[in-house]
Parts: structure tokens; C-alpha cells; sequence
């Protein structure tokens, strides 16, 4: 199968990781604001806010859209941690003895329930960006069915997210878009303090195996981002 390009950009990927720019809307540090518009040039349109207080949140519902407040979507986000979860231990389950180990993550914890929610939406839009990746380079039909059905699900946990922010469903129209590989793994790294063994996801894509570890890499991230926020925001 033919490489992946990476779009000509080098790196950080070696070891440890250390930038951040996954989440455009994440507002872990202050030093993360400027990275953080990687993801407003792969296709999502909403700006980004100025962090809220934690005291601040306690004591507002905002409310977005056209859906209920912030605070009354318990359901809504606990049904998409749970859909994540199961995405990793799906591709675990495909993967078998060549899944890639769970990588040590880092900065995911949100300030505020705005915060969570953005940076939410960032990660689910993300997610459909690196399906739209993937698929054409998968040569395996099972496997292509498999990261089809979860790229369907991202898609849907993106557009709930996109309305409940005031966004447009799709900020790309009628036909989303991949997003590079050299972009994510940029965007990814900040948020991993170690890979724990696993491969460079820098690395070109030569095989269904490295697609489907590049795919479980960022499951991990999500899995991790909302069993870290979703009991604190929705106890």
C-alpha cells in the first residue's frame, strides 16, 4: 500500500512529547491559546473563548444553540464517553496482540464546563478529520468497515457538539474534510507525556496495522479526556 504523506513537516514525535495544539478550544494553560488555531485552518470554524472561572461556571448555565443548557446534557456526554471507550476496545479487540500499549496522557483535565465542552467539539471534529484520513488508504474490508462505523459515530458526537456551541453542523458544508497526518500528530503531542512503547505515529502509514494504531492513538485521547471530565462536570 502506498505511503501516507506527512505533508513534509518534521516532528516532535521522538520519545516524549512536549507541544500542544490538538484542541483548539482546550484551556489547560495560558501558554496553549496560540498552538491551539492549528485546528481553525484544518476546517473548524468557531473562535476560540477566553477561559472561565471555575467559581465563575459554578454559578451559570450557559446555554448554546438551539439545545438545552450546558449543564442538562449529563446524557448526551456520558453516551459519548461510553462510545468512546468502546471505540478503543474495538480496535484493541481487531488489533489483537499488535495493538499499540495505552501511551500516558497529560493536560486533559478542563478548568470549567465551557472549556470541557469546546474542547470537545474540537476533539470530535478532529476525530472525523483523521477518519477521512484513514479510509482511503485502508486495503482490508473488514477493516475499513471497522473504522467506517466508528468514523460515522465521530460524525455524529462532531454535529450534536457543533449545535450545542451555536456552530454550524459541518463547518466544511456538504462534504467534510481529511485532515493531514503531519497536523495531527502536531496537534496530538502535547497531550502525551509518553508513548509508553508504542510506534511513531509520525511515521509513514505503510499497513492497515499502522492505520488502525494511528486511529486507537487518538480513541485513547478521547477515551482519556472524558473519563478524566465527564464524572467532574456531570457527577
Amino acid at each position: 500500500m502506498a505511503q501516507r504523506q506527512t505533508d513534509g513537516q518534521s516532528s516532535p514525535l521522538t520519545g516524549n512529547f512536549s507541544r500542544r495544539s490538538l484542541l483548539q478550544r482546550s484551556a489547560v494553560t495560558v501558554a496553549a491559546a496560540a498552538p491551539l488555531a492549528l485546528l481553525a485552518a484544518c476546517g473548524n470554524s468557531a473562535t476560540t473563548g477566553g477561559a472561565t472561572s471555575s467559581t465563575a461556571a459554578a454559578t451559570s448555565t450557559p446555554t448554546f444553540g438551539s439545545l438545552m443548557p450546558l449543564s442538562d446534557n449529563k446524557a448526551a456526554f456520558t453516551e459519548i464517553m461510553n462510545d468512546e471507550t468502546s471505540h478503543v476496545t474495538f480496535l484493541m479487540q481487531a488489533l489483537g496482540s499488535k495493538a499499540r500499549p495505552k501511551p500516558t496522557f497529560q493536560n486533559l483535565a478542563q478548568n470549567d464546563i465551557m472549556s470541557f465542552a469546546q474542547t470537545s467539539m474540537a476533539l470530535e471534529n478532529t476525530g472525523v478529520g483523521a477518519y477521512l484520513l484513514a479510509a482511503p488508504a485502508i486495503s482490508s474490508k473488514a477493516y475499513l468497515a471497522a473504522a467506517g462505523s466508528i468514523l460515522t459515530i465521530e460524525a455524529r458526537h462532531a454535529g450534536f457538539l457543533d449545535v450545542l456551541l451555536g456552530d454550524p453542523i459541518s463547518a466544511n458544508g456538504a462534504f467534510d474534510k481529511p485532515l493531514s497526518q503531519s497536523a495531527i500528530v502536531q496537534a496530538a503531542s502535547p497531550f502525551i507525556a509518553s508513548l509508553n512503547g508504542g510506534p511513531d505515529p509520525s511515521k509513514p502509514l505503510t499497513s492497515d496495522l499502522d492505520i488502525l494504531n494511528f486511529a486507537l492513538l487518538l480513541e485513547y485521547l478521547e477515551a482519556e479526556f472524558y473519563t478524566t471530565n465527564v464524572p467532574k462536570f456531570f457527577p
